[in-house]
This record gives C-alpha cells, sequence and structure tokens, in this order.
C-alpha cells in the first residue's frame, strides 16, 4: 500500500492592507469603491499612499467614486505567476480608465479576450474571497 503524500492545496495570494490603503479594502468589503482624495489640491491619490504625489500634502479623505470604466489595455495570462492561480490559465486581466481618472488592473470575467476592445465598457465587482478580504474584478458594463 502506497502511502504517498498529497501536497496541500496553494494557498491564494492576499493582499496585506496598511493604514493608507486599509479604506479602499473596507470599501471593497462593502460593496463600495473608494478612493483617496488628497485634501489640500483635490486629486485622487490611487494607489492609496501617505503623500500626495502632486503637492506633497500629507492630508487625505475617501470618496465612493463611479465603479464605471473603459478598456485601456489587457493581457491573457498563460502562465501564473503564483501556483494557486494555475487552475485558472488562461485568464484576463484589465487596465481601465476609471470614470474617476484613475487607471486599475484587475481579473476579467464574463466576456472572452477576443472580444475586448480598446474602449469597451466595463463595470468594476467585487468578489468576497474571505471573512476580511474582497477582491476586485470587472464585468461589462
Amino acid at each position: 500500500m502506497s502511502t504517498t503524500a498529497v501536497p496541500p492545496a496553494p494557498e491564494r495570494p492576499l493582499p496585506t492592507p496598511t493604514r493608507e490603503s486599509q479604506p479602499y479594502w473596507d470599501g471593497l468589503r462593502e460593496g463600495r469603491f473608494m478612493l483617496q482624495h488628497c485634501s489640500a489640491c483635490g486629486k485622487v491619490r490611487h494607489y492609496p499612499r501617505p503623500v500626495c504625489p502632486h503637492c506633497f500634502s500629507m492630508e487625505s479623505d475617501w470618496r465612493e467614486t463611479s465603479p464605471e470604466g473603459t478598456v485601456h489595455s489587457w493581457t491573457v495570462c498563460h502562465h501564473p505567476f503564483n501556483f494557486f492561480f494555475k487552475q485558472m490559465t488562461p485568464y484576463t486581466v484589465v487596465l481601465v480608465d476609471m470614470a474617476a481618472g484613475v487607471r486599475v488592473n484587475a481579473p476579467l470575467r464574463g466576456i472572452a479576450a477576443e472580444d475586448l476592445r480598446i474602449g469597451t465598457r466595463l463595470r468594476l465587482a467585487f468578489d468576497p474571497v474571505s471573512k476580511e478580504v474582497t477582491l476586485p474584478y470587472f464585468v461589462p458594463a
């Protein structure tokens, strides 16, 4: 009788929120697309960070923004960067110009890569992968 051990399934890599990014992740968990805005100059900061890259202010606030955007670019991943994603290959990751003026990249669902075009309208959706973490993905608008 063989006693070959079955290797454990690979774990999904998850983000580690920081003090600056926690409101972003909290918003996703609540089904809201939250972006950091500089309190001094009003410009959007994305990805979240402590200092405004435009005016160097350290003050910011968070606002819910539209989850709508258009395709800027995309890639079809055939080789996963982490073994967890091997079962999902090939999968498409899109870079989306959001209505708020920032670009967000996330997986795409609900439309084949060959049907994508630059300018295709997409909407951010929310995947609750654990009690603590919800990840973004895009679907056709």
